[in-house]
């Protein structure tokens, strides 16, 4: 299938500090036609899903300026250029939560391939405890909040769990646990 696909060029149409959006033609050999199609280039993300010594699971209450209101999420963020990502996760937890646990990886997904060119790492966080303060950025408006499992999703089944990649982080989760 990918020999059907070649990159012709690939133009900048913008950028800031959070993404970049490129055209990309490609050339499709099946109907002998060129494509031009829109990518957004982000950083990739650690997500992690943090359960605590007594089995709750934390949650970050976070306003989204993309959807104009607030929502529960699993804790995470964007890991920097280079940074591993079970330490960036690690790092987004303690941020954003002020727990640590001990890490697992669960998997590794793309949040959207039809457009966007970055990777997700999904984590479980166990034992975890509160260990420090919240260390926001400048623009994050969020509180912890922990939740029993059945709480969760029962949470994601009436809609105030709304972000997919929780949602899918969840899932790995649920997958993980009949691995065991």
């Amino acid at each position: 299938m990918e020999d059907n696909w070649r990159l012709i060029k690939s133009e900048e149409k913008f950028k800031d500090p959070v993404l970049r959006v490129e055209h990309r033609e490609f050339y499709y050999k099946r109907n002998d036609s060129h494509g031009t199609f829109t990518v957004i280039s982000m950083k990739d993300w650690g997500v992690v899903v943090p359960v605590t010594i007594e089995g709750k699971m934390v949650l970050v209450k976070q306003y989204r300026v993309g959807s104009c209101d607030a929502a529960y999420e699993f804790p995470g963020g964007a890991l920097e250029v280079g940074e591993d990502p079970t330490s960036g996760s690690a790092r987004e937890l303690s941020e954003e939560t002020g727990y640590e646990g001990e890490l697992t990886f669960l998997s590794k997904m793309r949040p959207n391939p039809a457009f966007m060119d970055n990777f997700c790492y999904l984590y479980l966080a166990e034992k975890c405890e509160k260990t420090s303060e919240l260390l926001l950025d400048p623009f994050e408006d969020l509180e912890p909040v922990e939740f029993d499992v059945s709480e969760v999703e029962q949470m994601i089944l009436d809609g105030r769990i709304v972000h997919s990649i929780s949602i899918a982080a969840y899932g790995a989760y649920r997958a993980f646990l009949t691995q065991k």
